[in-house]
């Protein structure tokens, strides 16, 4: 049996999704499985690096690709056309022992075209997520209309490409959202299976617990900088909090400018770390040595860095909506409820006063979420629900 996996990034520098396919990739090769990676041209340095040239396949950059990306109108037309060189790529691979895995982008929308005759794996889908109802304001105008149009989109996509409804099976991480979704593109409930949407590397966890002791103030928030992430409500949280207390920044993106023009304004320039943008590896262990994780994004999806800092220990204060609200509970991490701005932002700034003073309940937490962690999080464990479904799928 043959898997070519197949997502159109792959790295450790570009993102959660990035970092999943690589990451499971890695786990194919190392349990023995005939695997294969086919991904865009632009992931190659990185990967002819880590993984045997004869196991990665690349669709190389055309003059209409970078003709799409140059243009504001028709960029959304870059997916297709990737998916599209895609299927003729697989053409060299039998039909009767090969899986293609499609495993990114996360999106239950983005159709893909799967050439006829293979038996097609997707997911895990973690899509149909948009901001909580007090913040819809917030949204960009394509947002608004993707969120207005999704259900329609789902039934058009469905009724001329069927993608979807014809793979054999397709893994959802995005929880009832998800699944509403691929039925509207007309999945039946037999195709489709439960798992968790990614998992933590096994050096995260061999990093151990950080201990939550005496009075830390310190506090840290990474990712992208662009408004859906929330990070401008973490920098006016501050403004009701102990002034001891410090806000790390990891990341880089449109929206820094404005986030240090923010800081500057509301006069908490001093108590906000601007760190850039860092290697994984740098920003884990960063968190690591906080006293807690702000995620205070506005359409989280999943949260594959939610679920790092759980494992390392570092207690999480999060919008109870969208993935981060399925990660953990009340007894694992904070959740602040998104009924408007002003909770957020108090709610956010109550959350770091009483764990940055409150060493007992921090250490709670923190015990609390490394078994959550531990019991569903570990990288062999995730890959294992995914890679078990390639057997059923060939019969």
């Amino acid at each position: 049996m043959k898997v070519v996996l197949i997502s159109t990034n792959a790295g450790l520098d570009m993102g959660g999704e990035a970092i999943k396919a690589y990451q499971y990739f890695r786990y194919l090769l190392d349990q023995g499985f005939d695997a294969y990676l086919l991904t865009h041209e632009r992931n190659e340095a990185g990967l002819r690096a880590d993984f045997p040239n004869e196991r990665l396949i690349f669709v190389r950059d055309s003059a209409l690709q970078k003709f799409l990306w140059r243009s504001v109108i028709f960029r959304r037309l870059l997916a297709p056309v990737f998916h599209l060189e895609v299927a003729k790529l697989a053409l060299q691979f039998d039909k009767a022992d090969t899986v293609l895995h499609y495993i990114g982008p996360v999106s239950p929308v983005e159709p893909r075209f799967p050439p006829r005759g293979y038996r097609v794996l997707m997911g895990p889908f973690t899509g149909n997520i948009y901001y909580p109802p007090a913040f819809a304001h917030r949204m960009s105008i394509d947002n608004r209309l993707a969120q207005a149009f999704h259900k329609f989109t789902q039934n058009f996509y469905g009724a001329i490409f069927g993608d979807k409804k014809r793979a054999a099976r397709i893994l959802v991480s995005g929880y009832e959202r998800t699944r509403a979704s691929l039925k509207w593109a007309g999945c039946s409930d037999a195709q489709l299976k439960d798992v968790v949407d990614s998992g933590i590397s096994a050096e995260y966890e061999a990093m151990g617990r950080a201990g939550q002791s005496g009075t830390n103030t310190a506090f840290a928030l990474s990712g992208r900088m662009v408004d859906h992430k929330g990070t401008d409500l973490a920098i006016q949280a501050l403004t009701l909090s102990d002034p001891s207390i410090t806000l790390t920044l990891y990341g880089d993106g449109p929206k820094k400018a404005s986030h240090e023009a923010l800081a500057k304004y509301l006069g908490v320039a001093d108590r906000v770390n601007f760190a850039g943008w860092l290697d994984h590896d740098e920003v884990i262990q960063g968190i690591h040595r906080h006293r807690g994780y702000l995620f205070p994004s506005l359409a989280e999806a999943n949260g594959i860095v939610m679920q790092e800092a759980m494992m390392l220990g570092v207690p999480v204060v999060a919008l109870r909506w969208g993935g981060p609200a399925n990660l953990a509970d009340d007894h694992s991490a904070i959740y602040v409820d998104p009924t408007s701005e002003e909770a957020v932002v108090k709610g956010l700034a109550a959350a770091m006063d009483r764990l940055a003073f409150d060493p007992d309940y921090a250490e709670t937490l923190s015990v609390n979420a490394r078994k959550i962690a531990e019991a569903r999080f570990p990288w062999d464990k995730v890959a294992k629900s995914y890679s078990e479904n390639y057997g059923d799928i060939l019969g």
